[in-house]
């Protein structure tokens, strides 16, 4: 049978990507992200991972609290983005981010 916890120890290469402005591309191409590192703002507000560019399907949003300082989200299986991954966030609610995925442009 399948194993969800074949998919933390695969044989995927995985890269992370830091990110501290506010609508970036963080990788094009097809690409399964597996987690996120936020670094909380001044306010609370959201967090969003788009599929391919800023008006494509979001595939995670959270809320973020204020002057939390960081936080970790490792998500239970990856999250396809079809046509690469898409931050959107306001440094006001979130600093910067670091984006742990894996295929892509890094295959």
């Amino acid at each position: 049978g399948d194993n969800i916890m074949a998919t933390f120890g695969s044989a995927q290469d995985c890269e992370s990507t830091y990110v501290n402005t506010e609508t970036s591309t963080v990788q094009t191409g097809r690409t399964r992200v597996y987690g996120v590192y936020l670094d909380s703002g001044s306010a609370a507000g959201d967090f969003h991972l788009r599929d391919g560019s800023s008006t494509g399907t979001i595939k995670f949003k959270c809320k973020t609290p204020a002057n939390a300082e960081g936080i970790t989200i490792t998500f239970p299986a990856p999250i396809l983005c079809k046509d690469g991954v898409y931050v959107n966030f306001t440094t006001e609610h979130v600093v910067a981010a670091t984006v742990f995925h894996s295929g892509g442009n890094n295959n």
